[in-house]
């Protein structure tokens, strides 16, 4: 489910605890670079918030998913994407970085509350 949620674009030895993802391998392609990393839960409290950590050699952040009752019937779905530069290659090109992918954030939003649906 995480996969192509923020910066998330591949995603592979997964640490599954009780049935809850509590870590995993990650990667991303940005421009042609491939940026390598790690994602840790953050006291998940099923089913309705779930807060990744994520770290890379040239950035860092957290992405948390809330589930609430919506009107009528339905469920809304709250994300909080977060990031920063840690290098300084990075710091030079995060505004392109953070650019591209806040551009693709609300599709993938979208494809998240899709898939939770279902």
């Amino acid at each position: 489910m995480w996969r192509s949620v923020g910066p998330v674009q591949n995603l592979w030895d997964p640490t599954i605890e009780d049935g809850v993802l509590t870590g995993f391998q990650w990667s991303t392609n940005i421009g042609g670079v491939v940026y390598k990393g790690t994602g840790t839960s953050v006291n998940p409290q099923r089913p309705h918030h779930y807060e990744l950590i994520l770290d890379t050699s040239e950035m860092a952040g957290a992405i948390s998913v809330e589930l609430a009752a919506g009107n009528p019937g339905g469920t809304e779905v709250k994300v909080v994407l977060e990031l920063r530069s840690k290098g300084l290659l990075s710091s030079m090109f995060f505004p392109l970085v953070s650019r591209a992918i806040g551009n693709g954030l609300p599709a993938q939003i979208e494809d998240l509350a899709v898939r939770l649906g279902s």
